[in-house]
């Protein structure tokens, strides 16, 4: 353990700063499908005709169902792909993941797809948000920080959660 508070945020800016790094250099790596990179949305939707009778990773919402087509989304541009040879049936607004060959006439021919339903996203933001409650009231109830070596420190008594909720009330009241 680092021994003073000013070592700990040097460290911490460190460690964010080689995070946020990462991210950048992540954003950098170009297709390279011997790699198992392979273009994706953006790419197919800033230039078609260069991904013809290639491989690619893309995903869009699915706009109609007969036939099934998806609408690619880069920045401001969009464009509609029909999707065929897909074995499933994806309703209007679920996304659709498809791994396959770009083919003429804005067409893509599946190798492999998975559909994700909108309702997923629901319970996916609802139960992370519900989660991220329950933690934040466990940690509010059982740490506290110690500013003068800027450190959590363990509570010698734990809040209860009915303690915590009418704490950070009577913050919230007080403005």
């Amino acid at each position: 353990m680092l021994p003073s508070g000013r070592s700990r945020a040097i460290v911490i800016i460190i460690l964010i700063l080689i995070l946020f790094s990462l991210f950048i250099w992540h954003g950098t790596l170009s297709p390279a499908p011997e790699k198992g990179r392979y273009p994706g949305t953006d790419d197919v939707v800033d230039d078609y005709n260069r991904y013809v009778g290639e491989y690619v990773e893309i995903d869009g919402e699915v706009i109609e169902t007969d036939p099934v087509m998806i609408k690619l989304e880069s920045g401001d541009r969009t464009i509609e792909l029909e999707v065929a040879d897909l074995r499933e049936e994806p309703d209007e607004g679920d996304r659709l993941s498809v791994f396959g060959t770009v083919g003429e006439n804005r067409t893509i021919y599946v190798s492999n797809a998975m559909i994700r339903p909108l309702w997923r996203y629901v319970y996916l933001y609802g139960i992370s948000l519900l989660g991220a409650v329950w933690v934040g009231m466990r940690i509010i109830g059982q740490w506290r920080f110690d500013k003068k070596i800027l450190a959590f420190k363990p509570r010698e008594e734990p809040f209860t959660a009915k303690e915590v909720l009418s704490r950070l009330k009577r913050v919230d009241d007080n403005g």
